[in-house]
């Protein structure tokens, strides 16, 4: 039996069959040494920046800190170490963090004013925003923080 004596039947099927085919990504250069989505932990530090914030940030921000991740792997020993040793992960949400500040700073001003210090060198947003209330006694003085982060350059 030659393929042209298929029943239309089969043809149909067969058709059906590569159409609904899953299309799988492939798999980067970066994920393959170590083993971490960048695109998964860039939404993992977005999803962080808008429980922070309660407010909706783009998406396009993951795509550019993952792109990003990935070119600073390609092309840098140091962070090829970095993201394979053994605290890899958190070196690589460290980075992304970091990032999404100078994001946040160049598109979103008025976010990137109210970022904690520590996250625009890599540590975790809290759970919660603080409450805009009064500040307490302590806090009231003329305390001038000792590193800046271009926070004065922005526009008001």
């Amino acid at each position: 039996m030659s393929v042209r004596d298929y029943p239309l039947e089969i043809w149909k099927r067969l058709i059906h069959m590569k159409q609904t085919r899953k299309v799988y990504v492939p798999v980067t250069e970066f994920e393959r040494q170590t083993s971490y989505c960048p695109l998964y932990l860039a939404w993992r530090i977005l999803d962080e920046a808008r429980d922070y914030f309660r407010t909706p940030i783009p998406e396009a921000f993951a795509d550019e800190l993952a792109h990003r991740a990935e070119a600073v792997f390609a092309h840098h020993r140091f962070w090829q170490r970095k993201f394979q040793s053994q605290l890899g992960r958190d070196a690589i949400l460290t980075a992304m963090r970091h990032w999404l500040a100078g994001v946040l700073a160049k598109e979103r001003p008025a976010l990137f004013r109210d970022l904690p210090e520590n996250f625009k060198i890599g540590h975790p947003l809290p759970e919660r925003a603080p409450h805009p209330g009064p500040l307490p006694r302590a806090e009231r003085g003329n305390h001038r923080p000792r590193f800046v982060h271009g926070c004065e350059l922005l526009p008001a």
